[in-house]
């Protein structure tokens, strides 16, 4: 749902909990206010959709034996770009423990920018940083940087959800302290913009149809 408040017609809310059901997601995380409005609509939330309620962790299976584990930080209400101590702390302490059983670890954040950078400054997350943060919210986007001495991909999605970040794993994170994500070696990453060049899906085209943004 916009930041900016504005009223989002149900009709349009419909047409996107269909569609983001058709793309069948493996994990979708969606503000509190977002979840009850999706809730409402006829197919529901869609599948693999989760509530940033409260911090959790969801894993997911990869193949050949490897796991994803997904911190998903809490919902913030908007005005401030504070972090209480005690949500670095229980954020921190998934982390490192998560790093032990998961081959990749992914925070997800819709704490905006500032928060995000904040974050990734902290003392207590310089030795329990994510392999990956995911950000949203409040901000500029970002096609990625590397943060906390390269142990660190920071990427942020754009707001008006016109174009898609891509990240390619070209070798697993080794767990050794001395570890860094190096562009072009062990990772990358770019935007994809989606403009009219792009092959238009038939189901998602006839679904969206007479939907604008205007």
């Amino acid at each position: 749902m916009p930041t900016s408040g504005e009223i989002v017609s149900n009709k349009k809310r419909n047409a996107l909990a269909e569609a983001f059901q058709i793309m069948n997601y493996d994990l979708g995380i969606i503000s509190p206010a977002e979840f009850s409005f999706l809730k409402n609509s006829p197919v529901g939330i869609p599948k693999n959709w989760t509530s940033d309620e409260k911090v959790r962790v969801e894993i997911k299976p990869l193949a050949n034996g490897k796991k994803v584990s997904f911190i998903i930080f809490p919902h913030l209400e908007r005005g401030s770009d504070e972090l209480p101590p005690d949500l670095i702390q229980k954020c921190a302490k998934l982390i490192r423990e998560n790093k032990k059983e998961s081959d990749l670890v992914i925070a997800m954040s819709s704490w905006g920018y500032f928060r995000e950078k904040k974050f990734l400054a902290n003392p207590e997350i310089s030795e329990s940083a994510p392999d990956i943060l995911l950000g949203s919210g409040d901000g500029p986007g970002m096609t990625g940087s590397l943060n906390v001495n390269g142990k660190t991909l920071w990427v942020r999605s754009y707001p008006t959800g016109k174009a898609v970040n891509r990240i390619d794993i070209l070798q697993w994170p080794s767990r050794d302290k001395d570890f860094k994500w190096s562009s072009g070696e062990n990772v990358k990453w770019f935007l994809q913009t989606l403009t009219d060049k792009l092959r238009t899906e038939p189901e998602i085209a006839k679904l969206i149809s007479g939907i604008s943004d205007d």
